[in-house]
């Protein structure tokens, strides 16, 4: 059953991962056809530049947090992997 749940999250992560990734391309696309709102008393940011940074931004957001998720699921595998390891070691030394 646990099992199951993990399987379960693993593919949640990997949908919301390509959901964030067409989200932050169409936020760059919106970007190319209009300005971004900056702080008060700053011009707004246009045309490619914008487009770049929210690729650039969004991507770096979303490597890192992608990366962290499936880091924590690989910590649960191989901790996983560890105990049937030992438990197969104490019941061959019996």
């Amino acid at each position: 059953m646990r099992d199951f749940f993990i399987k379960g999250l693993e593919i949640v992560i990997s949908v919301v991962i390509v959901l964030a990734a067409v989200g932050i391309v169409v936020a760059a696309i919106g970007a190319l056809m209009g300005s971004v709102p900056t702080a008060p008393g700053l011009p707004p940011i246009e045309g490619p530049l914008a487009a770049a940074v929210i690729l650039i931004g969004g991507a770096l957001t979303l490597l890192i947090t992608g990366g962290a998720l499936y880091l924590f699921l690989g910590i649960y595998a191989n901790t996983r992997r560890t105990a049937d390891a030992l438990e197969l070691l104490i019941t061959l030394r019996r």
